[in-house]
């Protein structure tokens, strides 16, 4: 028996799967719909102070409302009568990520991507870790710093692919905004089938280096790439997220980001400054 659930509002073309919720073309019909929408969700949250608090939590849901409201106005917001439980044991064929549930369109020859709540992706932070030293006296404690992921805002979620599409010739595309019946919020995004062979990791720095990116060292052990012209950082280019196609490397979920003055210290990004 088909579930009720099934049914989704604001016009989807449904098309018999919950996960078609991440189709379409957008607002504006064109990969332009990234860049418009970022544009305008950076302006609405310049109006907002909870975008721009101290706690993360409490940003990544004062934007992601933004988001919604501004989703509304365009035509592209999408309210499931089914949640995010729902779609995951509904379409077991989705593979589910550590930033998305992702399903392949054969008509397209795109990946949809659905973010995962309440996050929107993942997004590097210098945090410091509790380390536990055996020989020290009781009570004593030491730490370390060491750059882990953490959950990405929706603006920092959509700058990043800006930035993939204008630096590794991506060509992804923002359709759609997800408001689920708990009121959490996903984006939907489609991205191109790259083809070729998982890259190994002297070919990934190779290829960067070639580029123009410079290799960073990082004392946590991630392999990071910055590009001085355009002051970004690429991270966890590992061989999982990086084609080799006839000696060319595509990047296609390489982590972007433009790294703030205490993780730039912490490697070293500007060592004279």
């Amino acid at each position: 028996m088909t579930p009720p659930a099934l049914q989704v509002s604001s016009g989807s073309r449904e098309s018999g799967k919950k996960s078609a919720i991440a189709s379409g073309e957008g607002f504006s019909g064109s990969p332009d719909s990234l860049e418009t929408f970022l544009q305008r969700l950076r302006d609405r949250c310049a109006n907002d102070s909870r975008c721009d608090g101290a706690d993360r939590a409490g940003r990544i849901e004062a934007e992601a409302k933004q988001a919604a409201a501004l989703a509304d106005e365009l035509g592209i917001l999408k309210r499931p009568s089914f949640g995010w439980i729902d779609l995951r044991q509904a379409e077991p064929g989705l593979w589910i990520g550590t930033e998305h549930a992702v399903d392949f369109s054969p008509e397209e020859k795109r990946y949809h991507k659905i973010t995962i709540p309440p996050g929107f992706g993942l997004v590097p932070a210098l945090l410091t870790i509790p380390v536990a030293d055996l020989r020290s006296r009781p009570g004593s404690s030491s730490s370390r710093r060491a750059i882990e992921f953490i959950h990405g805002t929706p603006v920092e979620y959509l700058e990043r692919w800006r930035t993939s599409n204008e630096l590794f010739g991506d060509d992804v595309r923002f359709v759609s905004v997800i408001q689920w019946p708990d009121q959490t919020v996903s984006f939907g995004i489609t991205q191109p089938q790259y083809h070729g062979a998982p890259a190994e990791p002297r070919d990934i720095e190779a290829a960067f280096l070639r580029s123009g990116w410079t290799r960073l060292k990082d004392p946590s052990g991630h392999a990071i790439f910055f590009n001085y012209a355009f002051g970004v950082m690429a991270i966890d280019a590992e061989r999982r997220n990086c084609y080799l196609t006839d000696g060319q490397l595509q990047p296609f979920d390489v982590i972007l980001c433009r790294p703030d003055e205490e993780m730039s210290a912490f490697l070293r990004i500007f060592p004279d400054s």
